[in-house]
C-alpha cells in the first residue's frame, strides 16, 4: 500500500504519521519522495493497517493488484532518462556499455576501456563480484578490488558499472562505481534491492532467468520504493528447453515491459547468447525491438581470461565500433517503420 501525503511534509511529520499507520507489529511504513510527490510505503497485510485521518493525507493507493504502482507509467513518477556518469540511458538515444565480465587484469581492463571509448562506448562494465554457477570459478576480486576499480575508472576515462551481491558491500562500492549492477540470480534478493534504494547511484537490474515480466517489474519497484528512481532494466535471456544459445532471447519481454514503465530497458546479447558469433545479430534484433541500450562484453585478449565460458562470449574489441554503428543505423530504420 502507498499513502500519498502532502509533498511539503517534514521528516518528523512523516515519521509520526508512519507510526500511526503502522499500528500493528506486522506492518511497517517508511517515506518515499519521488517527482515532487511524497508517499508512505506500507508493507504488510492491508487489513492490519490503521487508516488514520490526517489533513496531510492526499490518497490511499492499493498495490495489491499489480504490485508496481510507483514504476507504472500511468502514474508518471519515474524518468525516461537515467543519469550515468556525465551522460544518461534512455530518452531516445542508443546507450552502449562494454567491457569484460569481471575485472581481472587492471592493465587489460584499462586497455579495454580505451578501445571501447574510442569506438563510441558510453560506459565500461567490469565486475568486482560475480555470482558464479559453480564454486570453483573466479568469484571476482571483491571489496579488495575497489582500489583496482578506481584505477580503471580514472585511467579509462569512462563511468564504470560493477556488480554487487551483498547488501554490506553496497555503500563501499557506491563510493567508487558509477552504476551498481544486480545479477539475474539476485533479482529477488530483497535485502540487496532495499539497500540499493538508498545507494545514491543508478542501478542496472537484470531480469532473472526464470522471472516473469511482472516479477521483474516488482523487483524494480522494490528499489524505487526505497527511494531510488534511477533504475535501468536489463534483459538478458531466460531459461528454455532449447539450448541452441545460452538462453532464450527475451525480446518479447522488452516489448511487454515497455507497455508498463517509462524506465529505460537495455539488452545484454553476450550473456543471452553465450557466443561471440551470435552477439551481433542478437544486438541488432534487440535494437529493432526498441531497447534503449546494449551491454556487450569484450576483451583485447580473451585467451588470458580466467574462465573459458566468459572468453567464449567476448565480442572482438576491434569490431565494437562497427557493431555500434550498425546498431544505430538499424535504430534509424526501426524509427522509420514505427513512425
Amino acid at each position: 500500500m502507498l499513502v500519498e501525503v502532502a509533498p511539503h511534509s517534514t521528516d518528523a511529520e512523516l515519521a509520526s504519521l508512519a507510526a500511526r499507520i503502522a499500528g500493528h507489529e506486522d506492518v511497517t511504513a517508511w517515506p518515499v519522495r519521488l517527482a515532487d510527490r511524497c508517499f508512505l510505503a506500507v508493507a504488510g497485510d492491508e487489513r492490519l493497517v490503521t487508516r488514520v485521518r490526517c489533513p496531510a493525507i492526499r490518497a490511499w493507493h492499493s498495490t495489491a493488484e499489480r504490485g508496481f504502482w510507483l514504476v507504472d507509467r500511468a502514474n508518471a513518477l519515474l524518468p525516461e532518462r537515467v543519469p550515468l556518469g556525465t551522460g544518461h540511458v534512455g530518452g531516445g538515444g542508443l546507450w552502449f556499455g562494454s567491457g569484460p565480465c569481471a575485472l581481472e587484469s587492471v592493465p587489460d581492463t584499462v586497455r579495454t576501456a580505451a578501445l571501447v571509448r574510442s569506438a563510441g562506448a558510453d560506459a565500461l562494465r567490469a565486475s568486482l563480484f560475480k555470482v558464479r554457477s559453480g564454486p570453483y570459478h573466479f568469484p571476482g576480486k571483491g571489496r579488495a578490488g575497489l582500489s583496482a576499480l578506481a584505477e580503471v575508472r580514472a585511467a579509462g576515462g569512462l563511468p564504470v558499472i560493477t556488480e554487487v551481491v551483498d547488501p554490506r558491500d553496497v555503500g563501499p562500492v557506491a563510493q567508487v562505481a558509477d552504476c551498481l549492477q544486480v545479477d539475474p540470480r539476485n533479482m529477488t534478493n530483497r535485502a540487496l534491492l532495499a539497500e540499493l534504494g538508498g545507494c545514491g547511484r543508478p542501478v542496472l537490474l537484470m531480469r532473472g532467468v526464470r522471472a516473469t515480466v511482472v516479477e521483474w517489474l516488482k523487483a524494480t519497484e522494490y528499489v524505487v520504493s526505497h527511494g531510488n528512481p534511477h533504475v535501468i532494466m536489463c534483459a538478458r535471456g531466460v531459461v528454455s528447453f532449447d539450448r541452441s544459445l545460452a538462453y532464450q532471447l527475451d525480446y518479447g519481454a522488452v516489448a511487454e515491459v515497455r507497455r508498463h514503465t517509462d524506465l529505460p530497458v537495455i539488452f545484454d546479447p553476450s550473456h543471452s547468447t553465450g557466443s561471440a558469433a551470435a552477439v551481433a545479430p542478437a544486438a541488432l534484433a534487440a535494437v529493432m525491438f526498441g531497447v534503449d541500450g546494449l551491454l556487450v562484453e569484450t576483451h583485447p585478449a580473451p585467451e588470458r581470461m580466467y574462465r573459458p565460458g566468459d572468453a567464449a562470449q567476448m565480442y572482438p574489441v576491434d569490431r565494437i565500433g562497427a557493431l555500434l554503428a550498425a546498431c544505430r543505423r538499424v535504430r534509424e530504420l526501426a524509427a522509420g517503420l514505427t513512425a
